[in-house]
Order: C-alpha cells, then sequence, then structure tokens
C-alpha cells in the first residue's frame, strides 16, 4: 500500500498512520502540503500583510494544523465564490493560487488512491495527539529536545537545531518538537514545527528507541525493585528517571534484592506467620547479646540469605510473585522459610 501511494515514502507512512490512528483525513491535507511549495506567500513589500492575513490560520501548538485551518478556509471559499473571485481572493490573501490547485490536485490524487486501496477516509476531526503521533511515524530523525541552557533542541545523532523564526512555535518553545524538515541557512532551522508529547514518540518509535537502567533498589512500598529507566531515540533523551518495575529486566539481580530486603531484612509489609515468627527470634538471639555483652553470636545477613536462596524458586522476583508460590508451597511444608535458633546461632557459640 505504501508504494501505491503518490508521495514520498516518509509521508506515505504517515498517510498510512494516520489511518490507524483515526486521522486520515488530517494527514491527507497536511502530506499533500508537504509535497509541494508552500502556497502562502509574503511578498518583501507586504510581508505585514501578508503576516497578518495568514496568522488567522496560526495555531500555537502546531505549524501542520495550521495547513488544516487553512485548507479549510480555501474550501469554504471555493464554495461560495466563482472561480475568478476565488482566484482574486487567493491573490488578496496572499496565497499562491496556481501552488492552491497543485495541493488540491495531489490531495484528490491521494483520496483517490486511498480509495482504491479500501481506505475510508473519516469526516470527523480528530483529536491533534492522534494527527501528530502520524505525523512522528515519518519524522522520528526530527524529533528534539529542548535545551534551555543552550536555547536549542538536541536532535538525531547530536544534531543542534531552532525552530525557524516563521513558526509560530518559534517564541515559546515547547519542551519536545518535531519539524516536517531541517533546513541549514544561517543555522540549522527546523521548519513546519508541532509541539509533540515524547511518550507518543516512544511509542511510536517502538523498537528504535533505546532504553537503559540504573540504581536498581528495594521499594517496600511497591513490594519489588524498582529501576531508573532512561529512553532514547538516537541519543535524543525521551525519557530520563522513570521508575519500573525491574524484574522483567533482570530478574537475578531482582530475586537477589527481593531475598535481601524483604526476606533478611524485613523491610516489607507482609501478612505471612514465618515473616513474624523470624523477626521474633532473630530479635531473641539480638537481646541474648545485648545480655552477655557479646557480639557475633547472630549468623550475618549472607548466611541468612543463603538459607532463602537455596528454598526459594529462581523465578520468584517480588513479593506478589513470592505471595503465588508461596500460597501452595506453604501446604506441603509450612516450616519451609521458618528460623530455628540453631539456623540463627553460630555453631561455635552456646548461648544457654
Amino acid at each position: 500500500r505504501l508504494a501505491r501511494l503518490p508521495l514520498d515514502p516518509r509521508l506515505g507512512r504517515m498517510v498510512l498512520e494516520g489511518e490507524k490512528e483515526g486521522a486520515l483525513a488530517e494527514l491527507l491535507v497536511i502530506t499533500s502540503a508537504l509535497s509541494i511549495q508552500d502556497p502562502r506567500e509574503r511578498p518583501v513589500d507586504k510581508q505585514a500583510q501578508a503576516d497578518q492575513l495568514h496568522a488567522r490560520f496560526r495555531d500555537p501548538t502546531s505549524d501542520f494544523l495550521s495547513y488544516v485551518a487553512l485548507w479549510n478556509h480555501l474550501r469554504e471559499q471555493q464554495k461560495a465564490l466563482s472561480g475568478n473571485q476565488f482566484r482574486r481572493t487567493c491573490r488578496d490573501e496572499f496565497l499562491h493560487y496556481l501552488r492552491v490547485r497543485e495541493w488540491q490536485d495531489v490531495h484528490s490524487q491521494l483520496r483517490q488512491t486511498c480509495k482504491e486501496l479500501g481506505i475510508a477516509v473519516p469526516h470527523a476531526s480528530a483529536e491533534p495527539a492522534a494527527v501528530h503521533r502520524a505525523l512522528v511515524s515519518g519524522l522520528l530523525s526530527h524529533v528534539g529536545s529542548y535545551d534551555q541552557s543552550r536555547r536549542d533542541y538536541l536532535g538525531a545523532r547530536g544534531a543542534r537545531w531552532a525552530i525557524h523564526p516563521g513558526s509560530a512555535l518559534s517564541r515559546k518553545p515547547p519542551a519536545f518538537a518535531v519539524a516536517a524538515e531541517l533546513v541549514e541557512t544561517s543555522r540549522l532551522f527546523g521548519r513546519v514545527v508541532a509541539r509533540i508529547d515524547p511518550l507518543d514518540v516512544e511509542k511510536v518509535a517502538g523498537d528504535l528507541v533505546v532504553r537503559s537502567y540504573s540504581e536498581p533498589r528495594w521499594s517496600k512500598k511497591r513490594g519489588a525493585v524498582v529501576a531508573d529507566e532512561r529512553v532514547t531515540l538516537y541519543g535524543v533523551p525521551l525519557v530520563v528517571g522513570r521508575r519500573v518495575q525491574y524484574s522483567r529486566i533482570d530478574p537475578v539481580v531482582s530475586r537477589d534484592l527481593f531475598l535481601r530486603h524483604a526476606l533478611v531484612q524485613g523491610e516489607w509489609d507482609s501478612h505471612h506467620a514465618f515473616v513474624r515468627d523470624n523477626a521474633r527470634l532473630v530479635a531473641d538471639v539480638s537481646e541474648v547479646e545485648d545480655r552477655v555483652r557479646r557480639r557475633g553470636l547472630l549468623v550475618d545477613d549472607e548466611e541468612l540469605l543463603a538459607f532463602f536462596d537455596a528454598r526459594v524458586p529462581a523465578d520468584v522476583t517480588d513479593a506478589r510473585s513470592f505471595d503465588r508460590w508461596w500460597k501452595a508451597a506453604r501446604r506441603a511444608t509450612p516450616d519451609l522459610l521458618t528460623y530455628t535458633r540453631d539456623l540463627l546461632v553460630r555453631e561455635d557459640e552456646d548461648v544457654d
């Protein structure tokens, strides 16, 4: 289907994503506009007048949606006016008539191709987020993260670019933006820009994003090991410091931290009887240490960790998976995880 669309492959991909997002009507308008020269004109001697008229179609969050507003305006005018009147209106509003007709021709070809492919064009308007998700599918290398200190965007593979001054977003750059094209003039500029949600970019990019994790740690509140996730696309940070459950990332480390913190050190709000019994026995032995003023009677954490490691299955990595396993295991061996006094006291020590 992509090969049959009369568009650059990137634009064709946007159209097909527009179908999935329920935003095909908007994507046909936008991609056909991006395939021609901009129909809006700015004569040197009348730039202020042209800007004032074009401002009616500006969207503060998206230059792409400005195309949709302009398209709807042109359709209304064309329905209400004769051919000559419409041509004069285009001239008076600083719109290049021949480019407008080319825009309409490309749009018509796209609609016809979609019809031949069995793709229905919806009548209802789509949400802006859906429109931009579809656009991003063909513009992943044009996504940027705003750098407040340098007042520009960090783009793919370390490129630095700024929003073109003619964009509706140039005065208030969003945290994340996507550009239809990057053009080198006095510097690298992004033209036709929109604010974008980095989570939408992450979703659309799929396997192209790179995920890394740091600081795995036990969370008593969650009853699981968590870590900080960083997600990048071509070097652009989309997510920084997102807390995620670590067991699906590294079950071995997660199991070790679960056994160590939840079962050995008791950092767990558990209802299981063995947890209370074990804590009570550890307290008793510690009390004996205090009474006889001798340290080292109680075995260290590593020995207790080995006790649980030998008994708890390898696929138990958090409180939930433990509860699921223990529900059945305790029926067969209710004392499997309960400490004994002989376990807690070093073999060469006498505390009687």
